[in-house]
Formats: structure tokens, C-alpha cells, sequence
């Protein structure tokens, strides 16, 4: 089972200082504290040698003597969480967070037990408090920066395995680069092609357009954006550009005023966005929250204030979100537990308000567990990178070298910025703590496969196998390797164990197949391929419906094998004419 926490080792021995004091100070007579101090020792010098279960015993019959004792709390926590009960930890952890607010030991703990039983929104709340609460702690930053791109790994697998998902992949891709880089104006088409549905596709393509200077193009967006949702304020702000570029300020000033009376906010987030020399010719041409922004536009100050907008009549949060209030949305109470609907719409707000502390536990709380929205995903991962980011950032003003620092600087680095070189050495610096952490092993491997140093990286995998057998990255780098080098007989049963680890993993699924289909075992290859297919794993370039037709040839399936490579041609002449277009500047989207 994934640990989303460091291993916090050197915690225990602040902890062991707060032992004397958190024993001797709650306690309401001297009679149960001489009684209670030996029974924590007990329990303490059990939990420091990882006998967790001996200690529980101990811990009990300390908390029933004094149950607000907030180191007892803390360590009954710890120890049900490192006996695989982390439904048992989380009331102990919760108490000992209230009994001491502003230590993140706790929170961090609580955070992991809630991550293990995959309730996500309360875990991400814990992590986030926690470095909310210790902002100079480096093992909270780190905690969460691991749950953040844990959680990001998981949903950008997900998101792979359908057309929509797929779709978002591209859409998340393309908001790495400027927005004047050419690859991100064909990712976002591409992203548009898959799901011309997807909210604000449209209103992001426009306003890509526009920056690289594509009115024209910026102008067909923009209609195809207010006809798929007439209250797409990033669209109104494009519309309003586009306005002033054509000198027409009256409806330039109009379209501002609207999004400002509707979420000033948002508009406030549009200032580098627009041209500084785009001004009226007087300033009298625009007043109100227009003129406002336009002057800080002009003196290029962030932020600008443009005032609380207007109210909607309406109170209702659905109106409220159909017509893209954010700010009236998020002052509304949070709404009850099982209102996914409500929560899902809460994270929105917050999402487009850039609020991604608040909006990261409102959209995990939204997502439906079997079907979750993959616009939701798309947000999640957008937030927890940004998140991920800007925790890291602060963490590593520190100067510190410690193992956890380098690597979380090597997670950022493989997994949002794909630099895998730069992540080597950082996994190194690490591993030169510790030779022998299969963590830092099945990372490192993990950076030299995408850094191309494939025989080392297959001696690290190896080692974190080992070490722990348990370690899926490795196994998956091993299957990465071995499928990179044709050798499918060692591919075959290192993806059969990922497979069968997590069946809904449609990739791994998919690269079986291939190796079964390589290998003759072609009723195997047909019942992994056949079904991700089924459920719509994404192939737009029809070769995988191409390799289930000749799966299906030599099971002497003709017919079925036929409809097979026809739907692969469609596909293929679908995705070539799309690769036309994109390099065709005056095709039409």
C-alpha cells in the first residue's frame, strides 16, 4: 500500500523531548501522572524500535488514565496507522490536532491515514494545514508535495485511458508553455478535436490565438466559446480585446463591466494579458471597473483591485455557477458531505479564482469515486502541480540538503517538468543518504529510463525489488524496459503482476496485450485489449485497433478481425487529416 508521508524518523526525536512535558502536564493529580510516565516510556521505546503492535496495549491503558493527552493521542495515531488500521489512527490524530492547533506532526499523520483509505479531500485539508500551520517545516512541505504529485500520477494515468481524459492530458499539457509557443496552440486544438464539449476549450484556444496574433482565428474561437456557453467570461474578456483592437470601446468597455460586475476577480487575473499600449484615446472613453483595469494594465500592477462586483438576484448556487460568480459561489457555506455536486461546483470557484489550497479538498470531495468528471481531473491535476510548485518553491529557500529536500526537487522535476537528467541527480544526492532506500532506488531508475541510461536504470529497479518486493515503480520500469528492448518473455509477467495489481489501470492492460500478442498468447492479448477498448482507451491512430485485428486473425475470428482494421483505417485517415490542419495555419478549426 502507497505511503503518500515521508518516513519521519527524526521527528521522534523532537517527539521523545515532548514525551516528559506532554505526560507530566495535563495530568490532574500527581498520583496519575507518577502511573502514566512509565506506561508511555514503555510504549515509546516499543514505538522507536517499530514494535507498534506491542505498544498499542501500552497506549490504550495511558489514554484511558488521561485521554487529552496529546502525546498519547499522537502516538496511538501513528502506531494503528503502522499496523494497517489507518481508519483506526484518524480519531486519535483528529484529537491530537485540536489539542495542539499549531504543531503539524499531527496533521501530517492524519493526512497519510486519510490518503490510505483514498479519502482524498480530508487528506489533501490535512497536508495543506499542515503547511499552513508550520510554513518553515520542510517535512511537511515535502509531505504534501509527495501526496500532490501522487495524486497527479494517479489521475494523469486515469485521464490517459479515455478520448475525454486523453483530451484534458493535452489540454493540461499545453499550459506549461508561453502562450505565444506554437505546441501549445496545436496541444489545445488537438485537446479540442478529442472534446469539443469540454468546458472553456474554446475560450482557451481564443485567447491562444490572440496572443500569438491570430485575430482572426481569436474571433471564430471566441463565437464557437459563447455559443457552447454564453456565460464563458474568459471568451466576454478575448471579445473585449478584440473590441478595442477594432477601436470599437464601447462594446470593449461593456464586455469588462460585465465581468467585472460578475467576478472582478477573474478580470483582475487578465491584466498580462492585455497589450499595455491597447488604451482608449481618452480616458474618458471608459469608466467604471473598465477604467480601472485598463490604468493597471497600464502601470502593470498586480494586483488590481477592481471592487466587490455586483450580486446576483439570484442565491441559488447553481445560478450562481451557471453564470460564473465565483466569488458569491465561494462565500456561500460549505455544503453537506454528500453533495458532490455542490462540492464539485465549491472547487470550480476556487480553481478559477486561482485559490488551489481551498479548491484542491472542494473538488476531491466532488469527484465521484467509479465515474469521476474528467473536467474535475483536469483541475485537480492542474492545482496540485501549481500547489506542488509553489510549496516547493518555498521549501527549498531553506538552503537545507536533507534526502526528503532532493527528493521532492527530483519528483518536480521527473513528474511536472520531465527533466529527467537534472532528476537523476537529485535522486543521487538522496541515495548517498541512504544507499538502500527503495524509495530513492525505484525513483532514480525511474529518472535514468526516461534520461535513456536503461542499464542502470534496470540494476536500480532491480535493487528496489530487492529490497521491497513490493514496489510497483520499479516493476513498472522493469516492464518498460524489457518491452523498449523486444525481451517480452521478462515484459509478460512483470505486467501480468501490475495488471493484476490494479485491474482498472487500462494502460498496463494495453501494453500486456502487446506483449501477449508478440509472444502467440493471442487469447490473452484479446481479453486485455478487446475490453480497454471497450470502455474507451484512447487510439488515435487506429494501431491498436490494427494489432486487435490481427489478434483476432490468428484466433480465426475473420469477421470481427475485418471490422477491426476498418475502424483503424478510419481512425488513421482521421488523425492524418487533423495533422494536416495543424500544419496548415489557415485551415479552419
Amino acid at each position: 500500500m502507497q505511503c503518500f508521508g515521508p518516513e519521519m524518523g527524526r521527528w521522534f526525536q523532537i517527539i521523545a523531548v515532548l514525551a516528559v512535558l506532554a505526560v507530566l502536564g495535563p495530568c490532574s493529580n500527581a498520583a496519575v501522572a507518577q502511573e502514566l510516565k512509565p506506561l508511555v516510556q514503555r510504549a515509546f521505546d516499543l514505538h522507536q524500535k517499530g514494535k507498534f503492535s506491542e505498544a498499542l496495549p501500552l497506549l490504550h491503558r495511558a489514554y484511558a488514565l488521561e485521554p487529552d493527552d496529546y502525546f498519547v493521542n499522537l502516538l496511538l495515531g501513528i502506531d494503528w496507522l503502522r499496523t494497517g488500521q489507518p481508519r483506526s489512527a484518524v480519531p486519535f490524530l483528529k484529537k491530537a490536532s485540536r489539542l495542539r492547533p499549531r504543531e503539524e506532526f499531527p496533521l501530517d499523520y492524519l493526512g497519510e491515514a486519510y490518503a490510505r483509505q483514498d479519502i482524498y479531500g480530508e487528506a489533501a485539508e490535512a497536508y495543506i494545514k499542515a503547511v499552513r500551520v508550520a510554513p518553515g517545516s520542510a517535512e511537511s512541505s515535502v509531505a504534501f508535495v509527495d501526496f500532490a504529485l501522487t495524486r497527479f500520477a494517479g489521475m494523469s494515468e486515469r485521464l490517459r485511458s479515455s478520448r475525454k481524459g486523453l483530451a484534458a492530458e493535452y489540454r493540461l499539457r499545453a499550459l506549461a508553455p508561453q502562450e505565444n509557443d506554437a505546441p501549445r496552440h496545436s496541444l489545445l486544438q488537438r485537446a479540442a478535436d478529442l472534446d469539443a464539449a469540454a468546458p472553456g476549450i474554446w475560450s482557451d484556444l481564443a485567447r491562444s490565438a490572440l496572443a500569438s496574433g491570430d485575430l482572426n482565428g481569436a474571433e471564430r474561437y471566441v463565437q464557437q466559446a459563447v455559443a457552447a456557453d454564453p456565460n464563458d467570461q474568459a471568451a466576454w474578456i478575448v471579445d473585449a480585446q478584440l473590441a478595442a483592437q477594432e477601436s470599437d470601446w464601447e462594446r470593449a468597455g461593456a464586455r469588462l463591466d460585465s465581468v467585472a460586475r460578475r467576478s472582478p476577480t477573474l478580470l483582475s487575473q487578465a491584466v498580462g494579458q492585455w497589450p499595455p499600449k491597447l488604451q482608449p484615446p481618452t480616458p474618458s472613453t471608459v469608466v467604471g471597473p473598465p477604467a480601472k483595469f485598463l490604468s493597471c494594465v497600464r502601470d502593470a500592477r498586480t494586483p488590481c483591485h477592481l471592487g466587490p462586483g455586483s450580486k446576483s438576484a439570484s442565491s441559488n448556487s447553481t445560478v450562481l455557477y451557471r453564470e460564473q460568480r465565483w466569488e458569491q459561489m465561494t462565500k456561500l457555506p460549505p455544503p453537506q458531505p454528500v453533495r458532490t455536486e455542490a462540492w464539485f461546483q465549491r472547487g470550480v470557484s476556487f480553481a478559477k479564482l486561482d485559490d488551489c489550497q481551498r479548491a484542491i479538498p472542494s473538488l476531491e470531495r466532488g469527484l465521484s469515486k467509479s465515474a469521476p468528471a474528467v473536467y474535475g481531473m483536469f483541475l485537480l491535476s492542474w492545482c496540485y502541480s501549481r500547489q506542488a510548485g509553489r510549496t516547493a518553491e518555498k521549501v527549498q529557500q531553506s538552503g537545507g540538503d536533507e534526502a526528503q529536500l532532493h527528493i521532492m526537487r527530483g519528483d518536480i522535476l521527473l513528474r511536472l517538468q520531465a527533466k529527467a537528467e537534472r532528476a537523476v541527480s537529485e535522486y543521487q544526492l538522496a541515495l548517498a543518504k541512504d544507499p538502500n532506500d527503495p524509495a530513492v532506488l525505484e525513483r532514480l531508475a525511474d529518472a535514468q529510463f526516461g534520461a535513456g541510461r536503461i542499464e542502470v536504470s534496470r540494476q536500480n529497479a532491480q535493487a528496489a525489488l530487492k529490497i521491497d518486493p513490493q514496489r510497483l515503480a520499479a516493476r513498472r520500469t522493469i516492464a518498460r524496459i524489457a518491452m523498449q528492448e523486444r525481451d517480452y518473455a521478462t515484459a509478460v509477467p512483470n505486467l501480468q503482476e501490475l495488471a493484476a495489481r490494479n485491474p482498472q489501470d487500462l494502460t498496463m492492460r494495453i501494453e500486456l496485450a502487446r506483449a501477449c500478442a508478440q509472444t502467440g498468447a493471442s487469447d490473452e492479448a484479446w481479453r486485455n485489449l478487446a475490453p480497454a477498448l471497450a470502455q474507451g482507451y484512447p487510439d488515435e491512430k487506429g494501431s491498436l485497433h490494427y494489432l486487435l485485428g490481427t489478434v483476432l486473425t490468428k484466433m480465426g475470428r475473420t469477421a470481427e478481425a475485418d471490422q477491426a482494421f476498418a475502424t483503424a483505417t478510419q481512425l488513421s485517415e482521421a488523425f492524418q487529416q487533423k495533422s494536416y490542419r495543424d500544419q496548415d495555419p489557415d485551415a479552419q478549426p
